[in-house]
C-alpha cells in the first residue's frame, strides 16, 4: 500500500461511504480499476467511472453515538459525538474519523453505501450529516457484495433513506436513555449503601430479556417431575420382531401397569384387527433467514446465535453469501438460479449434488419459499463466488447455506408408513407403526433432518403375532422449556423484541455483564443477575414488561415507515424515563435497592441466610427460591408416591436423585430426608 503523500485526491470527486474496509474494497473493485492508497492505515480507493472521479472510503461500524455532559439523574440531554471521544473501546475509530472528516466535506455528492438496514442507514447518515450535505446525498441499495450487484446498485442510486436513518437514531437514543438512567440508578443505590462503585447495567430490551431468562431459570429449578408409567410390547411374527404401544389408553400407576403387563404376557399373543398404509410427501424447507440459520447452526453444530451471525457477516463481506440480517424466506426473482448453481458446481464438494439436482428438476428451478418476507433483503443465498481459505467454522456455516439453497429447488421427500392396530386378550387396543424414506428428495442435499425409520413384518388382518416381552417403563415429565442462548433468541423473535441484527448481541451482553453464566451445557443466573432483576421488579416492574418494550418497537417501525417522527417518540421516552427515575429518587427505594444488591453480592451481611445456598433471606430458614421449590414439592409429592406405589419418604428419595427434578427441588428433598426441614 502506498503512503499518504501518494494519495493524490482529485480536486472534484464524489464520495462513496462504505460500512467497513472490506466492503469498501469490494465496491471500489466492482466499479472499476481503483488506485489504492492510504491515509495513515486507512485504505482509500480512487477511480474514474464514466468520467466522474470517485473516492471510496469506509467507516468501521458506528462512528457516532449518543452521549451527554450531564451528571446525576435523570438524564435526558443527548448529544451525538464521535464514539472514540468518550468510549475507550472505540479508540480504533479515530483514524477512520480523521479520514472521513478530511475527505467527505470536499466531495460534490455523497453516497451512503453502508449495509442496507437500520444500522447501515444510520452509520452513513450520521457521517454525511457531520461532514457533508444531506441534500446532495444518495443511497446504494444491494443485498450482496458481488461485482454485478454492486454495479447495478451504483447505476440505480436511490434517494437517501432518511426515515430508516431516523428510526436507527431514535433506537440508539431510546436504548441510551434507558441504559444510562437505570444503570446510574442501580449504581447510585449500591454506592449509597456500600460507599463503593460497581458497574451495573440495564436496558430497554436487555432487561425484559433478563426477566424471561430468570422466569425460565426459576421454572426449571423448581420443577417437580411427575412419573408416568408406560408399556411397550415386543411382538414376533414370521421371524421378525416389532414394537407395539397402547392406542387410546394409558395407565397411571406402576401397579396398574404391572397388572396389564402380566395379563398381556399370559395371553401369549395379540391379534391384528386393521392395517393402513400411507405415503406422505414432505416439502423441502425454505431458504434461510437469519433466525433459522442461527437455529440450525445451534442444533447441528452447537454454535451460539451470536457466533453464527458473526460468521455469516464475514461470509457476506467476502461476497460468498447475500446479506444475512434478513427476515425473508424468499429468494429474489431476479436472481439467476442456474448461474449460481453452475458456479457452486465448480466446487468439487458440490459438483455431484448440483448435477443430480439439475437432472432431477430437468433444469426447471422453482424454489420452495416460506411466508416470511423482508422489504429490505431477500433470504440468505450463496452468490456463487468461489471461497478461499475458510476455517472450519466458516466452512460449516457456508455449507449449511449452500445445502439449504440447493434443497429449496429439490423434489419433496416421500415417506411410506404402515400402521397396524392390534388387540390383546382383554380387547385393549395397541398400535405398531413402520416408517421408511421411500424417496430422499431434498434430504440428499440437506441431510441434517432425520426420520426414525422402523420396519414391520408383512401383516394381515387376523394374524396373531406372539408376545415376546412386555416392558413397564417409568418416564418423568420435564420442565417443558429451556434456558439457552437459542431459546432466548427464539423468545425475543416471537415477542418482537430487538431486531434481527441486535438480538444475539443483547443476549451476549447478559453473559458479558455477568448476569448469566454457562455451566457446561446449561445456563445459570448469577446472584448479580438475580439481584438486579429483583431490585427492578420491585421498584419498577414496568421495565420488565414485554408490552412496554414492544410498544416502543412499534413506534420505531412507524418512524421507519414515515408515520411518526423521531422527535415525538424520543420525547415520549424522555418523559416516561424521567418520571420513573424521579419516583425512585423521591422515595426510600434507593436504600432498599442498594441493600438488596449489596446483600446478594456479598458486600453487606444479610439478616439471615438460606440453609441450603446461603442466599439472603427475610428471616426464614430458606431463601425465596428454595421456598418456591419446597412449595411445588409439597403440592406434588403425594401424587408421585401414588403413581410409583411407594411411601412418601421413598418418593422424596427418588426425587432427590432425579436429574429431571429442578436443582432446588432436589436440594429441598434431600433436606427433608435428612430431617433438617419439615415437610
Amino acid at each position: 500500500m502506498r503512503s499518504s503523500r501518494d494519495c493524490n485526491i482529485p480536486q472534484y470527486y464524489d464520495v462513496i461511504i462504505a460500512e467497513k474496509p472490506k466492503a469498501a474494497d469490494k465496491i471500489a473493485h466492482a466499479l472499476g480499476s481503483p488506485f489504492r492508497c492510504a491515509i495513515g492505515r486507512v485504505p482509500i480507493y480512487i477511480l474514474n467511472v464514466n468520467g466522474t472521479n470517485i473516492v471510496v472510503v469506509s467507516s468501521a461500524g458506528h462512528m457516532f453515538g449518543p452521549s451527554t455532559g450531564v451528571e446525576g439523574l435523570p438524564v435526558t440531554m443527548i448529544r451525538w459525538e464521535p464514539l472514540w471521544r468518550f468510549d475507550r473501546r472505540s479508540k480504533y475509530l479515530r483514524p477512520y474519523y480523521e479520514v472521513l472528516s478530511r475527505l467527505v466535506p470536499k466531495a460534490r455528492y455523497f453516497i451512503n453505501a453502508c449495509d442496507y438496514d437500520i444500522e447501515g442507514s444510520t452509520i452513513g447518515y450520521k457521517i454525511i450529516e457531520a461532514f457533508g450535505d444531506k441534500s446532495r446525498a444518495k443511497r446504494m441499495k444491494f443485498s450482496s457484495l458481488t461485482a454485478a450487484e454492486l454495479r447495478q446498485a451504483f447505476r440505480r442510486l436511490q434517494p437517501l433513506d432518511v426515515n430508516n436513518a431516523m428510526a436507527g437514531i431514535a433506537r440508539a437514543e431510546l436504548d441510551w436513555l434507558w441504559g444510562i438512567n437505570i444503570s446510574r440508578l442501580l449504581m447510585k443505590s449500591y454506592r449509597e449503601v456500600t460507599g463503593e462503585r460497581l458497574s451495573l447495567s440495564a436496558g430497554r430490551v436487555q432487561t425484559p430479556t433478563l426477566a424471561e431468562a430468570i422466569r425460565r431459570w426459576v421454572k426449571i429449578n423448581t420443577h417437580v417431575p411427575i412419573p408416568q408409567p408406560s408399556l411397550t410390547a415386543r411382538l414376533l411374527h414370521k421371524g421378525v420382531e416389532f414394537t407395539a404401544y397402547p392406542l387410546g389408553w394409558s395407565v397411571s400407576t406402576v401397579k396398574e401397569a404391572r397388572e396389564v403387563a402380566k395379563e398381556v404376557k399370559e395371553g401369549m399373543y395379540m391379534e391384528v384387527i386393521s392395517l393402513s398404509r400411507a405415503s406422505e410427501s414432505v416439502r423441502p424447507p425454505p431458504p434461510f433467514n437469519l433466525t433459522d440459520l442461527q437455529k440450525e447452526a445451534a442444533r447441528i453444530y452447537g454454535l451460539s446465535p451470536y457466533k453464527t451471525q458473526e460468521v455469516a457477516e464475514d461470509l457476506y463481506l467476502a461476497a460468498l453469501i447475500s446479506y444475512p440480517r434478513t427476515n425473508s424466506e424468499k429468494l429474489p426473482p431476479t436472481l439467476n438460479y442456474r448461474e449460481v448453481l453452475d458456479s457452486i458446481g465448480r466446487q468439487p464438494k458440490y459438483r455431484g449434488l448440483v448435477g443430480d439436482l439439475l437432472r432431477e428438476t430437468g433444469g426447471v428451478l422453482r424454489p420452495r419459499e416460506g411466508p416470511a418476507d423482508d422489504p429490505a433483503h431477500p433470504a440468505i443465498y450463496p452468490t456463487g463466488e468461489q471461497p478461499t481459505r475458510l476455517d472450519r467454522v466458516h466452512e460449516t456455516v457456508y455449507d449449511l447455506i449452500v445445502r439449504r439453497f440447493m434443497a429449496a429447488f429439490a423434489p419433496p421427500a416421500t415417506l411410506s408408513t404402515v400402521s397396524a392396530v392390534l388387540t390383546d386378550v382383554k380387547a385393549r387396543r395397541w398400535e405398531a407403526r413402520g416408517l421408511n424414506v421411500a424417496e430422499r428428495g431434498w434430504l440428499k442435499y440437506y441431510p441434517f433432518h432425520k426420520f426414525d425409520e422402523s420396519q414391520l413384518p408383512t401383516l394381515n388382518r387376523g394374524d396373531r403375532p406372539l408376545v415376546r416381552s412386555i416392558t413397564v417403563k417409568v418416564s418423568w415429565s420435564g420442565p417443558g422449556l429451556r434456558l439457552s442462548r437459542l431459546s432466548l433468541l427464539e423468545w425475543m423473535e416471537a415477542n418482537d423484541l430487538g431486531t434481527k441484527g441486535t438480538r444475539a448481541r443483547i443476549i451476549e451482553t447478559l453473559y458479558k455483564r455477568g448476569f448469566i453464566t454457562s455451566r457446561g451445557s446449561h445456563a445459570e443466573i448469577t446472584n448479580l443477575g438475580y439481584a438486579v432483576y429483583k431490585v427492578l421488579s420491585e421498584v419498577a416492574p414496568e421495565l420488565m414488561s414485554v408490552s412496554l418494550t414492544r410498544d416502543f418497537e412499534r413506534m420505531l417501525d412507524e418512524i421507519s415507515m414515515g408515520k411518526a417522527s423521531r422527535e415525538e417518540v424520543v420525547s415520549r421516552a424522555k418523559k416516561y424515563i424521567s418520571e420513573l427515575v424521579e419516583r425512585q429518587l423521591n422515595s426510600n427505594n434507593i436504600k432498599v435497592m442498594g441493600t438488596y444488591l449489596a446483600e446478594f453480592i456479598g458486600k453487606v451481611r444479610p439478616r439471615s441466610r438460606c440453609a441450603i445456598c446461603g442466599r439472603p433471606t427475610d428471616g426464614q430458614s430458606l431463601c425465596e427460591l428454595h421456598l418456591a421449590a419446597k412449595s411445588n414439592l409439597e403440592k406434588s409429592i403425594d401424587e408421585v408416591a401414588r403413581r410409583l406405589g411407594v411411601s412418601k419418604e421413598e418418593a422424596l428419595r427418588r426425587i432427590s436423585n432425579n436429574r429431571l427434578a429442578g436443582k432446588w427441588v432436589r436440594d429441598v428433598a434431600a433436606l427433608m430426608i435428612s430431617g433438617k426441614e419439615r415437610p
